[in-house]
């Protein structure tokens, strides 16, 4: 029960003003306002019963006035609308909390601001709490303004974008739960960027951590045990939402895929080894900026050349060669190497390294992986130039963890697509990929691309600008440097004038008779250059020199030191093409030469080969000798299985057998020998 006595002021519920003159254990007398003074005596019991439904408001006593934000004007303005109208219905005798005068209300307020139609408005119990504020303040427009904040400034573009790249990663690459430490880092990392730019603002810890948890507890959701497939689908989408960029590039995810299948080696006819596919995309336009074809298991090669393939293109997949901003890898033997990270110094890139065995971490990787499985290998249109139709690959058995996948044939039989014609397909969906549009994200990525050219105009690389920082590898310790200035790697010479140059500035310090030594640094898969590293006499940091193969520094795109010396084992390759364009079409379908049929084999018999008949008519062995001659190689071949010894019975078999056709004519004396 409120406190009152006498001298309190109340509002009725008219929106009138009374003060309680007199009150005693039994009844209270109320002085009305207004121009006719009105008195009236009440039952205690009664005034309190309508004090608890709020018939009677207590008046408030007065407050100075308060400083009110531009927010706090909108507010008072937009709720004064309602009830303003709301205190002419009390006035007119309409109860102040009731549905019927708040439907009424709702009635008034669309008549007199026909604008306030297609508005939410406000629900009743909010108008109720509202009118109850203002009429304990004596209908004093402040008080609808509600409690003033001291809330800090909204983050403004540059440090929001800032502060979500940062949890993004951060995020990405840790399993720690000590968010007081991100969020030291954070502030040390945020005040070196507004030293660039200085719109970046240091974000409150509360802040931080809010954005942080958003992205822990989607993670804790899709990382939960026991979820059906689709399910996992579903909440990996939600966690998507969750990391947010800002333009292209911002933020790029790397990963391998395994395949089950096999693909038919073009040059000798044969299957290839179970495939596999380096994929890295871009989140903020979810286009795949590099795609490579492996033939073996993970390595560090692998991981390098789907670096390499970001910066090339084709007619087809023309991609602008930005730098990403931050990369996002596994702790794979593809990815968490030597060359890789000694590439990404060179190039300038920033590395973080998810934990192992958590996909969520990298949940716009794992989506695309689906997308392929599902849309390229099982759902694209395949088209022989015959008239011949496939959905899907015939030849791709599934994951292996799925229950449905059957593998009652072995994939490297089941192969029936050569690997150009692989490469020209994944081409064509990638490219109609890149202009469809994507049902999560929104937006076309190869629309969004583009925009983000035009939004966030950044410095654009070719891949012949950055050949040299994949010189990461090494043959030997060092080389010698020749006359002509010329240097041999791995079997192929290279030439610079400028390490001619070298020579006549280091031989001069060196021994008579030896030539000066240089450090070699090549790439596998592009033998086209190399580059040379050298210390002048009399320096301490070396010069790099970069020196062009002399039969091969024209070749239009990357060329193996391996197919250079001759060595035809398929391995790796980018999916680009030199000579190929497409046209989207709407749909993933794609047109081939012919489905390979592989020849089968016959199974090498094992034993003793009998005599045909034209041999034994040869030896004119009758009818008789013929059938003993038969049972006597089945009898060998008999104990041939039966014996753990069987490479020594098929060395004596031949010569057992000639023995056969010498003695044919001794019946007896063959079965003592046998």
């Amino acid at each position: 029960m409120m406190g009152y006595a006498a001298g309190t002021d109340l509002t009725n519920k008219y929106g009138n003003v009374e003060s309680i003159a007199f009150v005693d254990s039994t009844s209270i007398l109320l002085s009305g306002d207004g121009i006719e003074t009105k008195k009236r005596l009440l039952p205690r019991e009664e005034f309190e019963k309508s004090l608890d439904a709020q018939g009677f408001l207590l008046r408030s006593s007065k407050h100075p006035h308060i400083e009110l934000t531009e927010y706090q004007k909108s507010t008072v303005t937009s709720r004064l609308m309602y009830q303003s109208i709301l205190k002419e219905l009390v006035s007119e005798g309409y109860p102040a909390t009731t549905k019927v005068t708040y439907d009424e209300l709702i009635k008034r307020v669309e008549s007199q601001h026909p604008a306030t139609i297609t508005t939410n408005h406000p629900q009743w119990k909010t108008v109720c709490r509202h009118w109850r504020a203002w009429a304990q303040s004596e209908f004093n427009d402040e008080a609808l303004a509600g409690v003033k904040r001291n809330s800090p400034i909204r983050l403004n573009v540059a440090t929001e974008a800032f502060i979500q790249h940062y949890i993004a990663t951060v995020y990405s690459c840790n399993n720690s739960a000590f968010k007081g430490a991100y969020y030291r880092n954070y502030k040390r990392e945020a005040q070196e960027a507004s030293l660039k730019n200085n719109e970046i603002k240091i974000a409150s810890q509360r802040t931080f951590y809010r954005r942080l948890q958003e992205l822990t507890d989607a993670e804790k959701l899709a990382n939960f045990k026991g979820l059906s497939e689709a399910e996992i689908n579903k909440r990996l989408t939600t966690l998507r939402k969750r990391i947010k960029t800002y333009y292209a590039m911002q933020r790029v995810e790397c990963d391998r895929v395994s395949l089950n299948m096999c693909l038919i080696d073009d040059k000798t006819g044969k299957p290839t080894p179970p495939i596999s596919l380096y994929v890295a995309i871009d989140v903020y336009t979810r286009a795949p900026i590099s795609v490579v074809l492996s033939f073996e298991s993970e390595n560090a090669t692998g991981g390098l050349n789907l670096l390499r393939q970001i910066f090339m293109a084709d007619s087809n997949l023309t991609m602008n060669g930005r730098k990403p901003t931050a990369l996002i890898m596994d702790n794979g033997p593809g990815f968490n190497n030597r060359l890789i990270k000694k590439a990404a110094e060179r190039l300038e890139l920033n590395i973080h390294y998810t934990p192992s065995n958590q996909p969520a971490k990298k949940p716009f990787i794992e989506s695309f992986f689906n997308v392929l499985r599902d849309h390229f290998f099982s759902g694209m249109k395949i088209e022989t130039q015959s008239g011949e139709t496939s959905i899907g690959f015939q030849s791709y058995s599934g994951k292996r963890t799925n229950l449905n996948t059957l593998d009652t044939i072995p994939i490297a039989k089941r192969a029936d697509i050569k690997v150009s014609d692989f490469k020209k397909l994944l081409n064509i969906f990638l490219t109609e990929y890149m202009h469809k549009h994507h049902k999560h994200a929104g937006h076309t990525p190869i629309e969004k691309w583009k925009q983000s050219i035009i939004d966030t105009p950044m410095p654009s690389f070719t891949y012949g600008q950055l050949q040299h920082c994949f010189h990461v590898s090494q043959g030997k310790v060092s080389n010698k440097l020749q006359q002509r200035g010329t240097v041999r790697c791995l079997g192929q010479d290279y030439y610079s004038n400028e390490l001619k140059q070298l020579y006549a500035a280091t031989k001069t310090d060196m021994e008579l008779g030896e030539n000066p030594s240089v450090s070699v640094f090549h790439d596998k898969l592009d033998a086209r250059k190399v580059t040379i590293q050298a210390t002048l006499p009399g320096e301490d940091i070396p010069v790099e020199i970069v020196a062009a193969n002399i039969d091969h520094h024209d070749t239009e795109l990357p060329v193996s030191f391996s197919e250079l010396n001759g060595i035809d084992t398929l391995t790796q390759c980018g999916i680009y093409q030199e000579h190929f364009s497409h046209t989207p079409i709407g749909h993933y379908a794609g047109q081939i030469t012919e489905f390979v049929k592989q020849k089968s084999t016959r199974k090498k018999r094992r034993g003793p080969k009998v005599a045909s008949f034209n041999k034994n008519t040869t030896e004119r062995l009758s009818i008789e000798e013929r059938i003993k001659k038969s049972h006597k190689v089945n009898e060998l071949k008999s104990q041939i299985s039966h014996s753990g010894e069987q490479d020594n019975y098929a060395n004596t078999i031949v010569s057992q057998t000639k023995e056969m056709a010498s003695t044919r004519s001794n019946d007896e004396g063959n079965e003592k020998q046998w």
